[in-house]
């Protein structure tokens, strides 16, 4: 992650070395934006009650959820002088999955039989919100950073249908974060443009946590913008026992309109 934030910081110091004239900017500018997110989930859960450590668990392989999803996601900001930029998102996320278990496992202090049928839920609701501040912005594009809250709201819940065993394991969490953004137009048009933004925190024993994207922008009238690219979410946590990976990549396309 380090690496990646000083080469975007290199790239916007050859690129962005004017700066652009005050004036030239609108006071303020209001944009929405729908996002639409084809993640591949790739995650292991450890879920332990006092005295009965828990036993990872692969959601995907052993309890049989979609490896891919669709997923949808809302974003309002507002932007003033052209520099500084707020900005909340929703991004709801939800996994099921019907299988015969091939082993036994432990999971919140309960044990699932190899044979018995599970049927599992993992949802995760992400709500975010941030300061973005572009230090060094031009005609040929910015270079900003970012500060922003990802508030967590998790749930993964096993219903084992032959034995009547019904587990949950609950995770709700405040993650901040910082990192930085940029986007450079290729022509003076301003059509086309790419980018990309990555934020996270790095907490030691505890774990860690990444938001990346990279995107190409095609903007065919200055209020719309049309976008596509790749997403990447990385999520480490661990507490005692317990322990989440959470792996999530894939591309995405948004639609954002400007008012």
């Amino acid at each position: 992650m380090r690496r990646v934030c000083c080469g975007l910081l290199v790239i916007g110091l050859f690129l962005f070395a004017t700066a652009e004239p005050a004036a030239a900017l609108p006071f303020a500018e209001i944009w929405g934006e729908f996002r639409y997110w084809r993640p591949t989930l790739e995650s292991e859960i450890v879920a332990s009650a006092p005295g009965s450590p828990g036993d990872p668990v692969d959601p995907v392989s052993d309890l049989g959820l979609d490896k891919e999803q669709n997923a949808f996601e809302g974003r309002v900001g507002l932007t003033l002088l052209g520099r500084h930029k707020f900005r909340i998102g929703y991004l709801p996320l939800s996994f099921d999955g019907d299988r015969t278990i091939s082993q036994t496992f432990t999971f919140q202090g309960q044990t699932f039989t190899a044979g018995d049928r599970v049927i599992t839920d993992l949802d995760v609701k992400i709500l975010r919100a941030g300061y973005e501040f572009d230090f060094f912005k031009t005609p040929l594009g910015f270079l900003g950073i970012l500060f922003e809250v990802h508030y967590f709201d998790g749930e993964a819940r096993l219903r084992d249908i032959t034995s009547g065993l019904d587990e949950k394991v609950d995770f709700r969490v405040p993650v901040p974060v910082v990192g930085l953004a940029f986007r450079a137009y290729p022509t003076i048009t301003r059509i086309v443009s790419v980018g990309a933004e990555l934020v996270g925190v790095y907490a030691g024993s505890r774990g860690h946590y990444v938001d990346g994207e990279a995107s190409v922008t095609f903007s065919p009238w200055p209020f719309v913008e049309l976008k596509g690219g790749y997403r990447v979410i990385d999520l480490e946590g661990e507490e005692g026992d317990d322990k989440l990976d959470l792996f999530l990549h894939g591309p995405f396309a948004a639609l954002t309109l400007r008012f």
